[in-house]
């Protein structure tokens, strides 16, 4: 599984990156919303995990370009500053999932599971023959 952190704090996003490469997973990272883009039009991830706020962008315009670019991905929008409107707005927008900061390892790896069962669906859903349902 590739996965994209869209978070302009270096230690915050290098930490993360660390931790789940650790996990065996296949991690970059952007800093910016400029380095998404680039990112999000030259590679393919299964989940992209971005701040709400990135300096040159925000969340919502990461969520918008990976919807465009990967509409499969698992989006997962984070920010340290999670009211109800915020939270609310992310979800009706396309997020799968809103994590408030700071993060726990076990909200970060149930949002991880979340875009892996998601990739699993939409393999198998692909792998079916035209005419057939998937069972799931």
């Amino acid at each position: 599984m590739r996965i994209l952190i869209v978070e302009d704090n270096t230690i915050f996003r290098e930490t993360v990156r660390d931790l789940l490469r650790g996990l065996g997973y296949e991690v970059r990272g952007a800093r910016s919303y400029r380095k998404a883009v680039k990112r999000l039009t030259r590679h393919k991830f299964d989940l992209v995990l971005s701040d709400m706020e990135i300096g040159d962008g925000s969340g919502f315009d990461v969520l918008q370009l990976a919807r465009r670019t990967h509409p499969e991905a698992c989006v997962v929008l984070m920010s340290g500053d999670a009211d109800p409107e915020t939270v609310q707005a992310a979800l009706e927008s396309g997020a799968a999932r809103f994590l408030p900061k700071p993060l726990t390892v076990g909200a970060l790896l149930d949002a991880v599971k979340l875009a892996q069962n998601q990739t699993t669906a939409d393999q198998s859903n692909t792998d079916q023959p035209s005419g057939t349902v998937n069972p799931l």
